[in-house]
């Protein structure tokens, strides 16, 4: 079995912490009484996840194209690794954010009846398989962030298979297919605006086209391709000289937040996640060069280990959420409507706690017995040996 070197990218993976610290930020922090900057940057805590993909295709790239010429992807290995890193704590959330979900659905269909049990089962298969994000009304129906699991599944699918032609590229080509991803992400982002505009007096199916946009694994595959592409590239240049200035990173994180203290207002997200996938890159490659004090700061050992704990935090925040809500109303304490912004703050300091907790008693644990069970490479039979050369 072929096992891929692991990158050392520890500005990243720091980098990740304060991506999934924006999306919990986004649905646990109060709307009302803010000033209006900071409610358009927690408004527009969704953009982190663009981050996310483009993030996960440079690791991946860094991890299995580390090389100035690999070999093809082992694709058992490779598959066996991506389930046992997402699937244990992506199952955990689904359990604890269970009682919500039936909850909701029973206080939607007034009661327990046939209808409200086909719809458990239905979305049920849906997030148990991982494929939400193909069914708009499914996606965000079961612990929302696990739509984005959905789209890396699909992505982890590809992966073998896209590496090849990927890694067969050199320089000039992988910048002419990254100014191509980006053209086609906007082709379809536009593509998407015209259809949204022609069923803007259909309520019902517009609605649904509004989630096609906002979950489809076909509409975020050039994110994820553009950070594969722009991961090969770092690896080829990787024994140059370091070029650009230090600050870049900082250049980079300050063009990004900028963005997203602008009001993105109705599909207008649709041009914001066109802006920042240009900038997300930039800010990446800049930090895996591992320069500047940026790079310095997120590369600290205590910022990378919540890096590290970031995926418990962001798959797990919502059920969470729930749990402290309904603990508080019980308690009477009326901390979330006295406080509100004191309580956001105690519940998000909960969430990185348990987060870490999480990683270091389940997530670690788990993803090393699975792959030492599962990518053993099985003895062939001698019935069938004979047929092999």
């Amino acid at each position: 079995m072929v096992v891929a070197p692991r990158p050392s990218l520890p500005a990243l993976t720091g980098l990740r912490f304060f991506a999934a610290l924006h999306v919990v930020a986004f649905h646990v922090t109060p709307r009302e009484g803010r000033p209006a900057w900071l409610g358009a940057l927690l408004d527009n805590g969704p953009a982190s996840v663009t981050l996310f993909f483009i993030l996960s295709g440079f690791v991946l790239a860094q991890a299995y194209l580390g090389q100035p010429s690999p070999g093809p992807v082992p694709r058992r290995a490779f598959w066996v690794a991506r389930f046992a890193r997402v699937y244990p704590v992506y199952l955990l959330g689904l359990m604890l954010e269970a009682p919500a979900f039936f909850l909701a659905v029973l206080r939607q269909d007034g009661g327990p009846t046939l209808a409200s049990l086909q719809h458990i089962l239905g979305v049920g298969a849906a997030v148990v398989s991982l494929t939400q994000a193909w069914v708009p009304s499914a996606a965000c129906a079961w612990n929302c962030p696990g739509w984005s699991l959905s789209v890396e599944a699909f992505f982890y699918l590809l992966f073998p298979v896209l590496a090849v032609p990927v890694a067969r590229l050199g320089p000039k080509g992988l910048r002419g297919f990254g100014v191509a991803l980006v053209a086609v992400s906007a082709l379809l982002s536009g593509l998407w605006l015209v259809g949204d505009g022609w069923l803007s007096g259909d309520a019902v199916h517009r609605e649904t086209w509004l989630r096609v946009g906002e979950y489809s694994p076909l509409l975020k595959l050039p994110q994820f391709l553009l950070g594969v592409v722009l991961g090969r590239a770092f690896v080829l240049r990787r024994g140059e000289q370091a070029v650009g200035s230090p600050a870049g990173s900082l250049m980079a994180a300050g063009l990004a937040l900028g963005l997203l203290t602008v009001s993105w207002s109705g599909t207008a997200w649709a041009f914001r996640d066109l802006a920042l996938t240009p900038v997300f890159a930039w800010l990446i490659w800049t930090l895996a060069r591992g320069h500047g004090p940026l790079a310095a700061f997120l590369s600290r050992a205590p910022v990378v280990r919540l890096g590290e704990a970031s995926y418990a935090l962001y798959i797990l925040h919502v059920p969470l959420a729930f749990y402290v809500r309904t603990a508080e109303r019980l308690s009477g304490v009326g901390l979330e409507r006295r406080a509100p912004w004191g309580y956001s703050l105690l519940a998000i300091t909960l969430f990185v706690l348990l987060s870490l907790a999480v990683f270091s008693w389940l997530e670690e644990p788990a993803r090393r017995w699975i792959r030492a069970r599962w990518s053993r490479p099985r003895p062939i039979p001698l019935s069938a040996s004979s047929g092999l050369l």
